[in-house]
């Protein structure tokens, strides 16, 4: 997913990516909520397309839009997603055994604004942004 979301960004930006990654991942989660396998498996497979879609478009704007410590901003990026994964993992448990799967699909959805609007926010600035100096091709 990685590669194809690397040469999407390319194309339409990372912004426009990650906004698309969120969409996708969200409507396949609403997906999953229909008791069929073969409704859930392809969910799930979305699911995942979304979600690498949003990971792989926010490290190439992380590291397009750093001019110096990069490698102390992708260590952040790294803790911050692992630590997040682990909390979201724990509040998923928790509201699965309160609410059961739409529970955990509703805590997702949620948690989608956040690249959704992120995403927007950065194809709006690079939208407005002034073009870059053009080189010489001489």
């Amino acid at each position: 997913m990685a590669p194809l979301t690397g040469r999407l960004s390319n194309r339409i930006g990372n912004g426009p990516t990650m906004a698309a990654g969120a969409l996708v991942c969200g409507l396949s989660l609403a997906v999953t909520l229909v008791p069929r396998l073969p409704a859930v498996a392809a969910g799930l497979t979305g699911v995942c397309a979304g979600f690498f879609a949003i990971h792989a478009a926010a490290a190439g704007q992380l590291n397009r839009t750093l001019t110096a410590s990069r490698g102390r901003a992708n260590s952040l990026y790294v803790l911050y997603y692992y630590a997040g994964g682990a909390v979201g993992i724990t509040v998923s448990g928790m509201l699965y055994e309160v609410w059961g799967w739409p529970g955990v699909t509703g805590l997702g959805g949620a948690l989608l604004v956040i690249p959704l609007l992120t995403g927007l926010w950065i194809a709006r600035r690079a939208a407005h942004a002034p073009a870059p100096p053009r080189r010489d091709s001489r």
